[in-house]
């Protein structure tokens, strides 16, 4: 699946996508749990903390838009994404 994502004010080592520049991936799977895990394959992170909480939930330091909608709910990370949808992912203020 295709989707567009956009780092907006996010420290290392997501500071190598240009902040706020929008860039595409293809990624196997269809939700927001399965993109995040790409996405931490593909900068080659270990610390999961920069995505999820210590029970493997997104961590409440940020927020997540999905097509400019704020998604806040506890199921966030079974989200479905669609082709070429757009995610923000940004820190919460006081994150």
């Amino acid at each position: 699946m295709k989707a567009r994502i956009k780092f907006i004010g996010m420290p290392e080592p997501l500071s190598m996508f240009e902040n706020g520049k929008e860039f595409q991936v293809d990624f196997a799977g269809n939700t927001l749990k399965d993109l995040l895990d790409y996405l931490l394959l593909k900068i080659s992170y270990k610390k999961k903390n920069i995505f999820f909480d210590e029970n493997g939930d997104i961590s409440s330091e940020l927020f997540t838009l999905i097509n400019g909608r704020l998604v806040t709910d506890s199921n966030r990370l079974r989200q479905r994404l669609y082709e070429n949808d757009l995610i923000e992912i940004l820190p919460a203020p006081g994150g």
